[in-house]
Formats: structure tokens, C-alpha cells, sequence
């Protein structure tokens, strides 16, 4: 899959890079193109709104900026809110994710798929645009326990229990009627068979570790289980993507006029796969911010999307980001995604070790 394609920028001088600064943050609050008299008069330039609309015209030459139509004010375009991000955003003395942490803080000892819901809830609250969290998953991550519980005489539940406190369950329809004590040789034959094990094994259990069994009902129930094990482990090398507060990009002005771009995204959100798999490619431990024309795929290039990297230990377990209109406030959701990033990655550092 192409990788980012990130716009280039070159330094501008201080009146430039102000006027620029104040188009930025003027779109992020009204959502409206600016002109060059509303420049001077809401933002202290220090020049005279003439100087300032011959600066407009000099950055829309050169890529800062956009112009809808002649007699429109400008807008940033990619390469704006590139050059924003690197080189103008302001540091915030408060963010808002500290109130919700305190209200709610993460707990540890949570099953990661628990963890992951709590933290994305809070992220998108926090900075009222969609969250997003892979699980990052890979052949050697290994099985810790495999527990059967008995719901009916032709019905088990099997729950698998990974590293990183990634749970999965499933519903096993049985061919023939087992009791609880059955089953609970069952259970001793399929942990001493399967715990322990990478999902490289369990996708596909050699046929010289099953064990003997006494009759050939029961080895039939044996196959069911193991069966539904490599099914448990095919998704488990896939990975996860998961994601919260999708009415918050159905609220953006831009979107609620332009429903396609939405159901783009909606469409790759459920299709996850091709999401989850540039993501993991992208991340990196600090905060990665990659913004509309930048994206090869296009169902994000009217998006931006800021992201990192959160563990378990030393151990990447996935990425955590949000996504949002390009015209996203950056100096709310950068820090914002590095905080939740680093306490995902402390708690769930707690839960392993504990």
C-alpha cells in the first residue's frame, strides 16, 4: 500500500507565516473563507490590509492557500495546514482530555477490547472528533488460556485469551449432547493442547498434537473446537480496528453539505482492513499527523488524521488517533492524541505486568 505522501514546505518569512497562522486558525473557528480587511481587523498583523491582501495573493501562488472563487477570501489548503503543523502550532497550556481523565480515569486490569472502548469514548469526547484504535496482532502472539463454558447440553462458549488482554469468544453448536463433567475433560485436553501456543500453530494444528479420543463422537467435538480455535486465531493475525463518535464528523458544517465524503469514510471504517493496514504501516511512536491530499487512499483525502503508536511494555499494540475535518484544531488534537497514547500504554503496561 503507498505510503504518505507528505507536502513539501519551504520556511516563509514572519509576516507571511503570521498571516498564514491567522487564515488557519480564522477557518478552523468559522469554517468560512477569510479576506484580507477581516485579517486585519481581527488579528494583530501590524500592516495595512492592502500589504496583507498582497500576501494572500503571494501564498495562494505558492500553494498556502486556496481561493474559491475571485471575489472569495482564502482558505489553507494542504499545504497550509502542513506548514501550520510544522513550524506555527502553539503550545496548550490546558487540555480538555485532562478533565475527562480525571473524571474518568482508565483502569487497569481491564481486557484490552474493555480498555480500548473506555479510552476511545474518552478520546472522542475530549476532542470532539472520531476515535480510532487498532489491535495490533501478529503469528507470534500467543494463546494464555482457552476456557469452555458449558451453556446447554449441544452448546459451549470458548474464550480465548491472548497476550495484551486481547479477548475472543465464540458460540460452539456441538453435534452430540455433553455434560458438564464432559466438558470439563475437554477443557483440560484443549489447554494442555493449545495454551501457550502462537497463532502460527493455531491456524493450523498439526494433526500429530491431537491427542487420542475414546469414542467417535468425541472426536468430532474435538474437531468443532479446534476448528473454531483456527477461526479465533485467523482473525487474531488480522489485527482490529475499532472507533468511537462518528456523529461528531456528521456535526462538521463541511460534511453535513457533502454527505458522499462521509459515507467514504464510513464505508473504509467498516471495511477495516485496508484502514488498519495503513496505519500500522504510517505509525510511528510520536504523534503522526497526515492531512487531506496527502492520503493515497481516497475516501481520507478530505480528512486529516492524528495518530500514535501505544504498548505493552516495549511491545507495539497498536495505533490510537482520531480523525476530522482538515481544518481540525491541531494545538487540541495532537497533544491530545500523545496524552491518551502514553496513558493507554502506561495502564495497559500495568495490566500485563500485574
Amino acid at each position: 500500500m503507498l505510503p504518505v505522501k507528505q507536502q513539501e514546505v519551504q520556511r516563509l518569512d514572519p509576516r507571511k507565516s503570521a498571516i498564514l497562522k491567522a487564515v488557519v486558525r480564522d477557518y478552523v473557528a468559522t469554517v468560512e473563507p477569510v479576506g484580507s480587511e477581516a485579517l486585519a481587523q481581527r488579528y494583530p498583523l501590524g500592516v495595512k490590509p492592502a500589504t496583507v491582501r498582497n500576501e494572500l495573493a503571494r501564498m495562494t501562488e505558492m500553494g498556502y492557500l486556496i481561493q474559491p472563487h475571485p471575489s472569495a477570501g482564502r482558505l489553507p489548503s494542504t499545504r497550509g495546514y502542513r506548514y501550520y503543523v510544522e513550524y506555527l502550532r502553539s503550545e496548550v497550556r490546558r487540555l480538555r482530555v485532562e478533565r475527562y481523565l480525571k473524571r474518568a480515569p482508565l483502569q487497569a486490569g481491564e481486557s484490552l477490547n474493555e480498555l480500548l472502548e473506555s479510552t476511545l469514548q474518552t478520546l472522542a469526547h475530549a476532542s470532539r472528533h472520531t476515535a480510532f484504535a487498532t489491535i495490533a496482532h501478529d503469528d507470534q502472539l500467543r494463546l494464555l488460556r482457552c476456557v469452555i463454558t458449558h451453556c446447554s447440553t449441544r452448546r459451549a462458549l470458548m474464550v480465548a485469551i491472548f497476550e495484551h488482554g486481547y479477548v475472543e469468544n465464540r458460540l460452539v453448536e456441538l453435534s452430540h449432547a455433553l455434560n458438564a463433567r464432559t466438558l470439563e475433560r475437554f477443557q483440560n485436553v484443549l489447554s494442555a493442547l493449545l495454551e501457550g501456543q502462537t497463532v502460527r500453530f493455531l491456524k493450523a494444528i498439526p494433526p500429530d498434537h491431537t491427542p487420542p479420543m475414546e469414542s467417535p463422537a468425541e472426536r468430532e467435538t474435538l474437531g468443532l473446537f479446534l476448528k473454531t480455535m483456527q477461526d479465533i486465531a485467523e482473525e487474531a493475525a488480522d489485527g482490529e480496528l475499532y472507533y468511537e463518535g462518528i456523529t461528531y464528523l456528521l456535526l462538521q458544517p463541511e460534511f453535513q453539505r457533502e454527505a458522499p465524503r462521509v459515507e467514504s469514510l464510513m464505508r473504509l471504517l467498516e471495511e477495516r482492513k485496508t484502514l488498519y493496514r495503513w496505519l500500522e504501516r504510517n505509525a510511528r511512536p510520536q504523534v503522526t499527523v497526515t492531512i487531506g491530499e496527502e492520503h493515497p487512499i481516497e475516501a481520507l483525502q478530505p480528512f486529516s488524521l492524528v495518530f500514535a503508536r501505544y504498548y505493552a511494555g516495549t511491545r507495539p499494540s497498536g495505533v490510537i488517533g482520531i480523525v476530522g475535518p482538515t481544518r481540525m484544531d491541531y494545538d487540541q488534537a495532537m497533544p491530545t492524541v500523545e496524552r491518551m497514547a502514553q496513558t493507554l500504554s502506561a495502564v495497559l503496561t500495568q495490566t500485563l505486568y500485574s
